[in-house]
């Protein structure tokens, strides 16, 4: 049953029956509304319908020809109005719809017409559409409106209609009488949801968007008992945890990933458009309204998810699935994604990849160690609240490049496209989404796949000298990944004099299984490793790799004599997590 008809049969049971009459008696208006969820974060969401109905009471007043009365009608939204504008039919027209004793047919316009589509015929008018007031810009308004008395003898604009004596059975038809109770709907209002608090927790709960609705006309003969209504409430539409998948992988094995999990945050905050409506008064998660006055109606588009990834570790590659598994709270797959290529970083445009045309695209990851990828609702269950777990490969992005470092990759999850409404242009046609600032983010870390190692004292002074040697163990009968690399060795001390000189910094290669030797005086001139005389001080070797070993042995020697020697390990000041022993040597 529609809204508005419950609503009429408790106010006839409160006020006592209607009065079928062609004489005007004071008409009684109600308002109610519907207040569904909408997403906080989106700048043109469809809030629910007003409802309004109306009954004929009171001794009469005088007789009204046509059978209607003329009224105003204004709403006043808490949040911006989100509607498009425009159509041919004037820039302050939107696409806001008045419906009359559910008369939705496809004739609308900004002004008040007879037509004959619909059950009603040229008896009510036909569906009418909003304009914008120019004194205050949140406020809707459909000016001239004709209202059927309720239970009045039905005329036209021009014919006095002729009471009649007994109404029953020719209600609704010409000739007859118009209903005892005369609905109105107010459909397809678009509110900039974002201004209710689009940085409020999801925990804190929904925020009302209110609606404040009068009525008015000529001698006061209608009486609208409304006040603020909530037309809907304004609740988080995605959020998102991240963890990392075997992570000790990335090293041994050369790639591992990180696990985004996107949580749908309402039931239908995620929306798959699989069609569009003509019919106004008829608007839905799935389906809207556009008025035919500019031509073919714009097709919706459908939601989709922007993955952003920031403070990625230097060394590494990320790469995204085509297509993420996901499953609902029942762990039925009603929700399916599709990986948008190409689109913006505000989540426009682009094309989805077909599945099963590669198994993860790379994501290109800028200068300042972001990255993101955007997806697209292809399916999805209105009624469930589902969500989905992306999981992201990393890779090391060269087996020559620099060692990566490790670190945690901060992730944010929202709602696309981004950015400010497409004002006055087709819906779906441009960003209508904010991206909330969520503290803190989701994150998720990533092991150093290196070794640095610290040697505490090194001297090459007076009569003394040191032996430095670095091995790297990858390779072994255990089955660890080989892992060639290279070693960056940092000099920090003072020369014979005691003079500060500058950090001394060399690198040269190793191979797995291999060991270079040098000594401070003469340095390796194969490894390219330059003699350091007269220097003391300490010595930290950075290594692109895992299982990094070393080795100094200080001597003295006089006359050409070792007459005093000592060696140690070098400490491992950090090194990656458990490796997985598996893999072979290329």
């Amino acid at each position: 049953m529609f809204l508005g008809a419950a609503v009429a049969s408790v106010a006839s049971a409160q006020l006592g029956s209607p009065v079928p009459s062609a004489e005007l008696g004071q008409i009684r208006c109600s308002a109610t509304a519907l207040a569904p969820l909408v997403r906080i974060e989106g700048t043109s969401e469809l809030v629910g319908d007003i409802a309004i109905t109306c009954e004929n009471r009171g001794e009469g007043r005088g007789f009204e020809p046509s059978g209607f009365l003329v009224v105003d009608l204004a709403v006043s939204l808490s949040v911006g109005i989100a509607n498009r504008s425009g159509f041919g039919l004037g820039a302050d027209v939107t696409d806001a719809v008045l419906v009359v004793n559910e008369k939705s047919c496809l004739a609308s316009t900004s002004e008040r017409s007879f037509g004959d589509c619909g059950a009603n015929g040229r008896t009510v008018q036909d569906p009418m559409l909003a304009r914008l007031s120019s004194a205050s810009p949140g406020l809707l308004l459909w000016s001239g409106v004709a209202l059927p008395i309720p239970g009045a003898a039905i005329g036209s604009e021009a014919a006095r209609a002729v009471p009649l004596e007994d109404c029953v059975g020719r209600y609704g038809v010409a000739g007859g009488c118009h209903p005892t109770t005369t609905s109105v709907r107010l459909t397809n209002i678009r509110v900039n949801a974002a201004q209710a608090g689009v940085g409020s927790d999801a925990r804190s709960g929904a925020i009302p968007i209110e609606a404040a609705v009068s009525m008015s006309s000529a001698g006061g003969s209608v009486v609208l008992e409304a006040g603020t209504l909530p037309v809907a409430h304004a609740a988080p539409g995605v959020s998102a945890l991240a963890r990392s998948v075997q992570a000790g992988r990335l090293c041994s094995e050369g790639e591992a990933f990180g696990e985004v999990r996107v949580l749908e945050g309402f039931a239908s905050a995620f929306k798959a458009v699989a069609g569009h409506s003509l019919e106004p008064g008829r608007p839905g998660w799935r389906d809207d309204y556009y008025p035919t006055a500019a031509g073919t109606a714009a097709r919706p588009g459908p939601t989709r998810l922007r993955i952003g990834f920031s403070a990625l570790p230097e060394g590494i590659s990320i790469a995204a699935p085509v297509a993420p598994v996901c499953a609902s709270e029942g762990g039925a797959a009603g929700l399916r994604l599709g990986l948008v290529q190409g689109a913006s970083a505000s989540g426009l445009g682009g094309t989805v990849v077909p599945d099963g045309m590669a198994r993860d695209v790379p994501l290109t990851v800028s200068e300042a160690a972001e990255a993101f990828a955007v997806y697209q609702v292809l399916a999805t269950d209105p009624s469930a609240q589902e969500e989905c777990r992306i999981q992201f490969r990393l890779n090391q992005s060269a087996t020559d490049g620099p060692a990566i470092r490790g670190g945690r990759v901060t992730v944010d999850a929202s709602l696309a496209p981004i950015g400010p409404a497409a004002s006055g242009g087709p819906l779906g046609e441009g960003p209508r989404f904010v991206a909330p600032e969520r503290v803190p983010r989701p994150s998720f870390p990533v092991g150093e796949c290196g070794t640095t190692l610290f040697f505490p004292f090194v001297t090459n002074q007076t009569t003394f000298d040191t032996a430095v040697v670095l091995v790297n163990t990858s390779a072994d009968p255990l089955g660890t990944r080989y892992q060639p690399g290279s070693c960056a060795l940092t000099f920090h001390g003072v020369g014979l004099e005691g003079e500060q000189p500058p950090t001394f910094r060399r690198m040269f290669e190793i191979d797995a299984g291999e060991q270079v030797a040098f000594r401070l005086s003469s340095g390796n001139a194969a490894r390219g490793v330059d003699p350091l005389p007269d220097f003391q001080g300490y010595l930290v070797a950075q290594c692109s790799f895992q299982y990094a070993h070393g080795f100094a042995f200080v001597t003295e020697q006089v006359g050409g004599a070792s007459v005093l020697a000592q060696g140690y390990l070098a400490e491992v000041v950090s090194q990656s997590g458990e490796s997985a022993r598996s893999g072979t040597a290329p």
